[in-house]
């Protein structure tokens, strides 16, 4: 190993103090080592896939009919018209962060070009908390590519030691890893240490253990999509809550692996089978 390699959040913040770097700059440097890859390639690489998923954001806003499902389509459109006529700024950004969530998942349901941060089915939570700092915080495209790769720092942690997959670990490990890499994405854009936006991936991710995958119809779209929005705020607020100071009294790397235990005891019917929970209810298509 380099290093530069790391396997547990401990592992990563040692780095961070030895080097006094925050944790988007380790998981750059990490990366260009393992792939013999230039920095600069990364970051323009990175760029790019974060111009997607505001390209994605956009196409979802403009979806006004259902998915060929019948399940989602248009709530993304609502909530953000709702927005236009909140009195209060806090329900306005914060119909807007959830709308921006939904958002991707309408675009992905109708066969749109997404960013899977980490999987499809949670691919709207970073997007939409990095494109809320880029509208109300002043975030640039450089501030969000490093704010990627400070969510890709957590992601590899999580990677490492549990997995992404609603099959296998439920949806805890699709939303709930996207919640806690959003959360510290967020929590360092907006200028947290890397302690301190561990803290935030921490409670978001403590705070989504025990979450099913139950899609209906076996569809990425139900909760899914407004898993999405709802995960975004969560983030965000998980984030807020750390850079006020307060603090996960569990270590991320120990609820990392709380929600590994749990994704292996959960029963198979509610992971991502379609056989239970939501997926085993009457539902209504429209169209």
């Amino acid at each position: 190993m380099s290093n530069l390699d790391y396997q547990t959040a401990a592992q990563l913040l040692a780095i961070c103090k030895t080097r006094n770097w925050p944790i988007w700059r380790v998981a750059l440097a990490r990366e260009s080592v393992q792939r013999d890859v230039a920095e600069e390639e990364l970051l323009g690489k990175m760029i790019e896939y974060y111009r997607v998923m505001r390209e994605s954001v956009k196409k979802g806003l403009e979806i006004r009919e259902r998915s060929a499902s019948g399940l989602s389509g248009g709530d993304a459109a609502r909530l953000m018209a709702h927005s236009e006529t909140c009195a209060d700024p806090a329900e306005r950004r914060i119909a807007r962060l959830a709308a921006y969530g939904i958002a991707v998942l309408e675009h992905n349901a109708q066969f749109g070009r997404i960013v899977a941060t980490p999987t499809a089915g949670s691919s709207g939570v970073l997007p939409a908390c990095l494109l809320d700092l880029h509208e109300n915080e002043g975030l640039d495209d450089e501030a969000a590519t490093r704010a990627l790769f400070t969510a890709a720092g957590i992601g590899v942690v999580i990677g490492t030691n549990a997995c992404f997959s609603g099959a296998k670990g439920g949806c805890q490990a699709e939303v709930g890893s996207a919640s806690c890499m959003a959360a510290a994405a967020v929590a360092e854009a907006k200028g947290a240490s890397p302690e301190v936006a561990c803290h935030a991936a921490a409670f978001a991710l403590m705070n989504t253990l025990g979450m099913v995958c139950d899609p209906i119809g076996g569809y990425v779209e139900v909760p899914c999509v407004n898993r999405n929005g709802m995960f975004a705020v969560h983030s965000w607020l998980a984030a807020v809550m750390a850079l006020a100071g307060a603090r996960s009294v569990v270590a991320l790397d120990d609820v990392i692996l709380a929600m590994r235990d749990i994704g292996r005891r959960m029963p198979r019917e509610l992971k991502e089978t379609s056989q239970a929970g939501l997926a085993a209810v009457k539902y209504e298509k429209r169209h």
